[in-house]
């Protein structure tokens, strides 16, 4: 897995300023934003930067749990679960961070497939993390208006439309 890993990270050039940008929020202690939205077209490298950041977030001791929509049924339950929240979790809880202290960070990675839970994702799962709670997601689309209608995402939602590098 490290050699792996090793071959990944050599192979992997650009978006830098998009890995800053993630840098830059996990390690804040009052991050900017919340959520980051990134989005473009297929084959553009969303899978491989969404590998850079969990490798950033595991060697700055985040707890990481990843995604992806074409392996999961788009229910709030099975969402809960993958993360691994699942467990005494109601309507008014709210989700605790693994140990005290320690940044989170969920990344849904094809979030186009799991476009029935966006409205869900926006009001329920979110505003229930804790606020060092970093959530990534990552699609085809833009985020729907929504997200940008309220006030309160505005200020922290954070949108990167990946294009092509030069």
């Amino acid at each position: 897995g490290d050699v792996l890993a090793s071959r990944r990270r050599r192979r992997f050039v650009g978006r830098r300023s998009e890995v800053e940008l993630f840098r830059v929020a996990l390690e804040s202690p009052e991050p900017q934003f919340l959520l980051l939205y990134i989005h473009g077209p297929p084959g553009i490298g969303k899978t491989s930067l969404l590998d850079v950041y969990a490798e950033i977030a595991a060697e700055a001791g985040a707890s990481v749990a990843r995604l992806d929509g074409r392996d999961l049924v788009p229910s709030p339950p099975a969402v809960l679960q993958d993360i691994g929240l699942l467990d005494g979790l109601d309507a008014d809880s709210t989700v605790a961070v693994p140990s005290r202290g320690a940044r989170m960070v969920i990344m849904f990675d094809n979030y186009e497939r799991l476009a029935s839970l966006d409205e869900w994702v926006r009001t329920w799962l979110v505003p229930r993390l804790p606020a060092t709670t970093l959530t990534v997601l990552a699609g085809r689309a833009a985020p729907d208006s929504a997200w940008r209608a309220d006030p309160a995402w505005r200020e922290l939602l954070r949108v990167v439309s990946l294009r092509n590098l030069s």
